[in-house]
């Protein structure tokens, strides 16, 4: 079913029945009126493999009793229990013993690793991020050439061995920008960091080139943090807290991360729409709010009723705009408010107008 030549008028109550109505949470602590354009939130976090990263910097294991259970490392060197592992290895005490969570790459964090930081006293990489959610990219070099001496890459390049004549250092083509002459290098080991004048060439390749002075930028090599919104959850994937959903409570960093109630994943939550940049990548899907959180009573608390706005209905809201939004005007959603299309995407164009600006003001606008 759809809502194709549905009309629904949220000065007036409740739509005609052909309209499909669903009731959905709010996101935490937000109240959402009648009448605003809302969209789905997710609030689901992307899967980690451990619930408490405290430290990426010792090189020998730390001495751990059974109350440190879950407390997760990253292997800076194998002194006492560690010297069956990696450097690079992210591992974690069970309580009796070290387990290895996620396996080093190249004596690296493998890249794309995802963890919870520890909720007090991280060290290392770790330091400050308390309570938020890390990912951690490998590192990688760029080399920028000079001019003289370049020769182009080609797509068929990269993923191919790269072999500096000089330093000696070698790696792997990530990238390449044959305007600005740079290389993107994973290098094979943290040893290989190329050096300025390296003779740079491609192992079955084509390209070529000579690294410029101070032509040598390191990227990566490190973890990225995210601080969790309130509400969000994380599934867990491996060690002490595998298979286990836990949710965030509070405003970061007073909050502070539980098990879930209900162990799924997370359902989407209704937050306040802003239309977004005309860049070929539309947001979700937009929702009318016909009854607001404010509205309901004590048997359905914190929800709101929303209509999907699908294409070919129409739906008649306040216009609060400071101008008079005409028949024939686009429009787009601010914070759940409607006001003239500028660069973004549109969600409706206006179909009737009472000519009144402000709050006594009144739009019909036929969704898009």
């Amino acid at each position: 079913m759809s809502n194709l030549n549905s009309v629904f008028d949220t000065l007036r109550g409740w739509p005609d029945g052909s309209a499909l109505e669903f009731s959905f949470q709010p996101k935490k602590g937000v109240t959402i009126e009648e009448g605003k354009v809302v969209t789905g939130l997710n609030r689901q976090l992307a899967d980690a493999s451990v619930l408490k990263l405290v430290d990426d910097s010792l090189v020998t294991a730390p001495t751990l009793v059974y109350a440190d259970k879950g407390k997760a490392y990253g292997v800076a060197g194998v002194g006492g229990d560690w010297s069956v592992f990696a450097i690079g290895d992210i591992v974690e005490w069970n309580g009796s013993a070290w387990v290895l969570i996620v396996a080093a790459v190249e004596a690296e964090v493998a890249t794309g690793t995802r963890g919870v930081v520890a909720p007090a006293s991280a060290a290392g990489s770790f330091a400050g991020l308390e309570k938020k959610v890390v990912q951690y990219t490998k590192h990688t070099v760029e080399l920028t050439c000079t001019a003289g001496g370049y020769t182009n890459c080609v797509v068929g390049d990269i993923g191919k061995p790269v072999v500096a004549t000089g330093s000696g250092d070698t790696g792997t083509l990530v990238s390449y920008d044959n305007v600005t002459y740079k290389w993107v290098v994973d290098p094979d080991t943290p040893a290989d960091v190329f050096l300025a004048a390296d003779a740079l060439a491609i192992t079955g390749g084509t390209g070529v080139g000579i690294v410029d002075t101070g032509g040598v930028a390191p990227l990566g090599g490190a973890w990225a943090s995210v601080a969790p919104d309130d509400g969000a959850r994380i599934f867990i994937s491996a060690g002490v807290f595998a298979d286990k959903y836990f949710d965030y409570s509070g405003t970061h960093p007073a909050g502070s991360w539980s098990q879930a109630s209900n162990q799924e994943r997370a359902a989407e939550v209704m937050d306040v729409y802003s239309s977004v940049g005309w860049d070929g990548n539309r947001k979700g899907d937009a929702w009318l709010v016909i009854q607001g959180n404010d509205q309901f009573d004590a048997a359905f608390v914190n929800k709101v009723t929303c209509l999907k706005l699908q294409s070919g209905c129409t739906f008649k809201v306040q216009n609060n705009a400071a101008n008079t939004l005409v028949a024939g005007t686009f429009v787009e959603a601010a914070s759940g408010a409607i006001q003239a299309f500028t660069d973004k995407w549109p969600i409706g164009v206006v179909v009737w107008t009472n000519g009144i600006s402000g709050a006594s003001g009144q739009i019909a606008i036929a969704s898009m």
